[in-house]
């Protein structure tokens, strides 16, 4: 058997869950990482995508963030996600529909402001499309 550590997973509407783990892979902001039982203490930010949790007995479950925190310390992860939906949760039409709303804002931004603030929502909405679409490992 793998071995184990603890994960937290928050958003600052709900505390997803508090769970044993024996993996969980992470969107970084400079890169997707993971992280197993006995890993260094660490920070990392994160960016939109998917997160997985490689539960203790055997189940995974997939996740679509927007970026957050990540922390690694004496084998207890805390994941501090800006929003989080579970694979179940999303509605994968309305998230094509916000990818096209995003581009579109894109396309017609008048400030770098603006371009900015749709491509978040850009980055969100590929997130929860990325998420909805795997099919997993």
């Amino acid at each position: 058997m793998a071995a184990v550590f603890h994960v937290e997973l928050i958003t600052p509407e709900r505390h997803l869950l508090s769970a044993e783990s024996t993996h969980v892979r992470a969107p970084g902001s400079a890169g997707d990482f993971g992280v197993l039982a006995n890993h260094s203490p660490m920070v990392a930010g994160l960016g939109p995508g998917r997160l997985q949790i490689d539960f203790a007995d055997n189940r995974k479950e997939e996740f679509a963030i927007s970026g957050g925190y990540f922390t690694v310390e004496n084998n207890k992860v805390i994941i501090l996600a800006e929003t989080c939906l579970r694979k179940s949760e999303i509605d994968l039409n309305k998230a094509r529909a916000d990818k096209q709303a995003a581009q579109q804002r894109i396309d017609a931004a008048a400030t770098p402001a603006e371009r900015d603030e749709a491509r978040a929502s850009l980055d969100r909405a590929n997130a929860l499309i990325l998420v909805a679409d795997h099919k997993g490992d």
